[in-house]
């Protein structure tokens, strides 16, 4: 009897931090989240086992981690986590969008490189799941023999 097929899970990680690239990171995150199914936004102190369970990153298939700038906090708290991203953008560095100080930012530059975002994400999910057809015809093959 075969098991249920577990869906594919992204875990998304981002910077809120206090500048037009922080805010649009929170603000591509959250159309993340919105626009997919599969991918969630999750507590970044959720990688560390003594702050509040890890289940959302260890059970992720895939962490995407979205930088508001070229420091790249997040990425190096996943990092401290044991957690490897398998997509890593900087709102300043990728799409050359220059930090300023201050919440406000340009919505329809955010509206741009929100859905560059998604399509990467997208094209991560269709290579996870390809990957996943992959693995299942070869437990398949395996199981029968």
């Amino acid at each position: 009897m075969k098991s249920e097929e577990k869906p594919i899970k992204i875990s998304i990680a981002n910077c809120a931090g206090r500048s037009n690239t922080g805010q649009m990171s929170l603000e591509i995150a959250k159309k993340l989240d919105k626009a997919l199914p599969y991918a969630n936004i999750n507590c970044l102190p959720a990688i560390f086992p003594k702050l509040k369970p890890m289940d959302k990153f260890t059970e992720a298939d895939a962490i995407v981690v979205i930088d508001g700038c070229n420091e790249h906090c997040v990425l190096e708290t996943i990092k401290l986590g044991g957690y490897k991203a398998a997509i890593h953008v900087s709102v300043d560095d990728t799409f050359g969008i220059e930090k300023t100080p201050g919440l406000d930012y340009d919505e329809k530059t955010l509206n741009e490189t929100a859905e560059k975002v998604i399509v990467m994400v997208r094209e991560l999910y269709e290579k996870l799941k390809e990957k996943k057809i992959q693995k299942t015809k070869t437990d398949n093959l395996n199981y029968d023999k």
